[in-house]
């Protein structure tokens, strides 16, 4: 079985077993076990008239919808996007940074989406976040850009607000456009930094965000970002393809934003379902990260058997083998309801137990 370089290829995986793809239990990727609302559907099926005409060309009654929403200062600081990858593909390439500081593990496509528009790559490397090891290396290396993920992907750990708005300051310093990928952070309510950034008082400060996690729209590829500046902005959708968010998609966006009670029901979910995987691991003594995100990250023995073997049975888990800084026995499993859950708990378990009489 060839290694990924993402999780969620379900179509792959189908192809690859025989098994079809509604039986398939996709692990890998780490999205809502709700599913996307149904406020969120019933506009996408309601908009489903419209689609002879063209999509506005930037999404603004979206943009401006989110905009309000975190009272940015003006409505130009949201761009709206086909999913937060095409933002993070879209910065470099717009902002032309000659080097970009980046720290992993994390994401592989901040690295790809740098290198693609020229820019020379600088990394800190560790399984926690090193804030004086990541203010030193952007002070002596002089990056134009910097990422950082919170909740990091893949290990799921949050970094204190304190930390990052310092570290925000420090990039505002530093004349280095710090960009803070906060695809999981609907997971920690009230600890997004999205609201700082559209007050404008950090012009050097973007917010990525996605829809495809807490919202479940990873079919419609829906994301934004939030600038510090509303000039930076502007430059950024200059360089913007137009027409990259259909009309169903950007309804579902708009509805799913509103969809409060949703939001509370999938907290609370996470939450209890978070609790008692953590216990589960604990009582067969699996190493695992604490999380604050939807998913963890565990170590075990022969990671690629086990990974392999799931995957002959229709069950899809990250394999992080491949992600800077953490290399062999690390995998990364979604939070799902309960019956899942223990389908694949009791699977590691059972590996365990195998590989341990080897």
């Amino acid at each position: 079985m060839k290694q990924k370089a993402h999780g969620g290829d379900v179509y792959s995986a189908s192809l690859l077993t025989g098994i079809p793809v509604g039986n398939i239990i996709d692990f890998s990727s780490s999205i809502n076990p709700l599913g996307a609302s149904t406020m969120a559907m019933k506009a996408a099926y309601g908009s489903m008239a419209n689609i002879r005409n063209y999509p506005p060309p930037y999404a603004d009654r979206l943009s401006c919808q989110i905009a309000e929403q975190f009272g940015a200062t003006h409505p130009a600081q949201v761009i709206a996007g086909n999913g937060s990858t095409e933002l993070i593909y879209l910065l470099p390439r717009a902002l032309k940074p000659g080097s970009v500081l980046i720290h992993e593990p994390a994401f592989s496509e901040y690295a790809r989406a740098a290198m693609l528009a020229g820019a020379k790559v600088h990394r800190t490397v560790g399984l926690s976040f090193d804030f004086d090891r990541f203010v030193r290396a952007m002070r002596s290396l002089g990056p134009d850009m910097a990422f950082i993920c919170n909740p990091n992907n893949p290990t799921g750990q949050l970094l204190d607000g304190e930390i990052v708005e310092k570290l925000a300051h420090e990039a505002k310093k530093a004349r280095c456009h710090l960009v803070v990928d906060e695809a999981f952070i609907d997971f920690c309510p009230g600890r997004s930094l999205a609201e700082r950034a559209a007050k404008g008082k950090n012009p050097w400060l973007i917010i990525l965000r996605s829809m495809t996690k807490f919202h479940a729209l990873t079919g419609f590829r829906m994301g934004y970002a939030v600038f510090g500046s509303a000039q930076t902005a502007k430059k950024v959708l200059g360089c913007k393809e137009p027409w990259s968010i259909n009309i169903p998609a950007m309804e579902a966006a708009a509805a799913a934003l509103d969809d409060a009670a949703h939001g509370e029901k999938t907290l609370s979910l996470i939450e209890r379902e978070r609790t008692y995987i953590a216990g589960q691991l604990n009582e067969a003594g699996a190493w695992h990260l604490p999380t604050a995100a939807n998913f963890f990250l565990i170590k075990i023995a022969q990671a690629d058997g086990l990974v392999k073997q799931l995957f002959e049975k229709g069950i899809l888990i990250r394999d992080c083998s491949n992600f800077k800084g953490l290399g062999k026995g690390y995998v990364r499993f979604a939070i799902k309801k309960r019956k899942e859950n223990r389908i694949l708990l009791s699977a590691i378990r059972g590996y365990s137990k195998q590989v341990s009489t080897l």
